[in-house]
């Protein structure tokens, strides 16, 4: 394969991992501060009501970033001009 397309995949795949973590975490800020034990309210609370689950969407938005910051390094590094 050539190294240049190669390049252009592994850019493309950093900037849809950044995007998709953006959006998780837009996700976990609303799960933090509107999901209860009693389900979904529109009372904002300060302290989440599912820590755990909270914990978990908040994992996979780290994750996503970093796989988003690995492609576009290795898209840097590998596949130089």
């Amino acid at each position: 394969m050539d190294m240049k397309i190669l390049r252009k995949r592994l850019y493309k795949l950093s900037v849809a991992c950044l995007v998709i973590s953006i959006i998780v975490f837009i996700i976990n800020y609303f799960v933090f501060h509107y999901v209860t034990d009693d389900g979904i309210t529109f009372v904002w609370h300060p302290e989440a009501g599912k820590p755990f689950i909270t914990d978990l969407i908040g994992i996979l938005g780290a994750d996503m970033f970093f796989a988003s910051i690995v492609s576009a390094l290795c898209a840097k590094i590998v596949c130089k001009k």
